[in-house]
């Protein structure tokens, strides 16, 4: 019995190629769930990034219809309200002021001859005389149904209308101005009117934006500088306009030019093939 061979012990080895083939399995299933991870990861990176480009092109696109919005109400601005064309000048106030006074010299010389010829003073046909004057004041003490006379009201007429202008401009002004810096917002259109690169411009654009606009116009020279910036702020939407006509028929034009060039190049093409065929023997006729 002694001298038997040993018996190879099998029990033992597949228990011994099972040990070591475990931990493959957990290393390669491990590593396959860290690159499902890392691809998961890369999915979720890049569907967050494709959002947030979404999210910017939509709201740029947004911005540009805003944008847009504000253009267009360039062109249905009061300019005539901006720029105080009806507003009375330091001129006029004179010479109502000056036919005011004249007025009242005019009234107290004529009231002074009536009485005087009343008391007997002076002689009778100059007191209807005066009498014909003091009615003709009268006339035109409302609203100067006479012309060539002064008017006693005129000068304050002038008065309440520059004030009414006042206020009316200003409420327009800041109706268009709000809380959205209307001026501000339009200031990208000096790309088309090299002249809003003037510095006095840069400086509406710059109060519009930080909301002082209004309390920093404070005279008549103010007021027309924001004039003229809205009306070459229409010039240069006006200049945008016909910059996109213009590019939209030289895109609608690109089309018809290559298939006139593919025209011309099949038309040489045949015409070249034509002489080289004339070259050729007739066939013989069977």
């Amino acid at each position: 019995m002694s001298d038997l061979p040993e018996t190879p012990d099998t029990h033992n080895t597949p228990s011994t190629d099972s040990e070591t083939a475990e931990p493959e399995k957990v290393d390669a299933l491990l590593e396959s769930r860290e690159a499902r991870e890392k691809e998961r990861r890369a999915w979720e990176e890049a569907e967050r990034q494709k959002k947030i480009e979404e999210r910017k092109k939509l709201e740029e696109e947004r911005l540009e219809l805003e944008r847009r919005h504000l253009y267009q109400q360039l062109d249905h601005l009061d300019f005539s309200l901006l720029s105080l064309e009806d507003y009375p000048t330091d001129h006029e106030l004179y010479t109502a002021r000056r036919a005011r006074n004249l007025w009242f010299v005019t009234l107290g010389s004529a009231l002074f001859l009536l009485l005087a010829s009343i008391f007997s003073l002076t002689s009778a046909w100059i007191g209807g005389i005066v009498g014909g004057i003091i009615f003709v004041l009268w006339l035109t003490h409302g609203s100067g149904m006479i012309a060539l006379f002064p008017s006693l009201n005129r000068y304050n007429d002038l008065i309440l209308e520059r004030k009414h202008l006042k206020n009316q401009w200003r409420e327009y002004v800041q109706t268009l101005e709000g809380q959205r810096s209307f001026c501000f917002r339009i200031y990208p259109l000096v790309e088309f009117n090299a002249r809003l690169e003037a510095r006095r411009f840069r400086r509406i654009a710059v109060l519009s934006r930080e909301h002082h606009l209004l309390g920093q116009i404070k005279s008549l020279k103010d007021a027309a500088i924001l004039a003229e910036y809205f009306k070459e702020a229409q010039r240069a939407y006006q200049e945008l306009l016909l910059r996109e006509k213009e590019d939209a028929l030289a895109a609608a034009m690109a089309p018809n030019e290559d298939s006139t060039e593919a025209t011309n190049s099949t038309s040489e093409a045949s015409a070249e093939s034509a002489p080289a065929n004339s070259d050729l023997p007739p066939a013989s006729e069977t």
